[in-house]
């Protein structure tokens, strides 16, 4: 079999998030995120089960979503073992704020 023609692992895997992100499911999910904290502050355990997307989905989407600062470390849990809890920054209510009127 030649293999000179098949893309690596690293391609596969870049074509496939492209496709995502295109498809606007990445900007769905993001939103989700966003207006399940805008009910308050929550875990990343707490996000994948009040907006039914995988933890997989939901780190990804809060680390996408902490580099816009639009969500930051609001505390810890006290549950063992402890993990962050995330809120809303002025940044993501506005991003919120613009999404719920039409805007981006």
């Amino acid at each position: 079999m030649n293999t000179a023609f098949q893309p690596s692992g690293t391609e596969v895997k870049h074509a496939a998030f492209t496709d995502h992100r295109r498809s606007g499911q990445l900007s769905q999910s993001r939103r989700r995120v966003i207006n399940a904290l805008a009910g308050g502050a929550k875990t990343r355990n707490q996000l994948a089960e009040c907006t039914g997307l995988p933890l997989a989905s939901i780190c990804g989407r809060c680390r996408e979503l902490l580099d816009l600062d639009y969500i930051d470390v609001a505390g810890m849990s006290a549950d063992s073992p402890a993990r962050q809890v995330l809120g809303l920054t002025e940044e993501g209510r506005e991003a919120m704020s613009r999404a719920a009127g039409g805007g981006a």
